[in-house]
């Protein structure tokens, strides 16, 4: 059972990385200095929640976004919803939808991916599937953080 969803979890990265709905260029400008930034998502299931939001503060940190709590004042709230369906031959959607909103609570923009991966392989450890999952979420986010 554990090699079998080794081998899918696997297949699943690759798959990823090659499809453009999640594979993106790294972001390769910095956004103004001092610039931070608190990552939340909701609605991931197994440690979607945890790996998706340290996979994005991640990849922020490397355009110069620094992370932030969300007890902090003057930062940037990004807000990911992870929603899953069904999808047919053995596989289902996930779709995730990132709101940027700036530290007036005003919204900046939405970002949205979705992708088809094999039924229940992201139902424990998401994994590379979350590192390219914020990669390209944050090539987008980094678009709509102020230069």
């Amino acid at each position: 059972m554990r090699i079998a969803l080794a081998i899918a979890l696997c297949a699943l990265c690759a798959t990823l990385a090659s499809r453009s709905a999640w594979a993106a260029e790294p972001a390769t400008k910095a956004p103004s200095e001092g610039l931070s930034a608190y990552v939340s998502v909701a609605g991931a299931p197994g440690d979607g929640e945890q790996a998706l939001a340290a996979a994005l503060a991640k990849r922020l940190a490397a355009t110069g976004v620094r992370q932030a709590s969300a007890l902090e004042a003057n930062i940037y709230d990004i807000q990911g919803t992870v929603r899953m369906s069904p999808a047919q031959g053995g596989k289902e959607t996930v779709t995730i939808i990132w709101v940027v909103l700036g530290p007036d609570g005003n919204q900046l923009g939405v970002t949205r991916q979705t992708e088809d991966v094999e039924k229940g392989s992201l139902d424990k450890r998401w994994g590379a599937a979350a590192d390219a999952a914020a990669a390209a979420a944050a090539a987008d986010i980094v678009k709509l953080l102020p230069q």
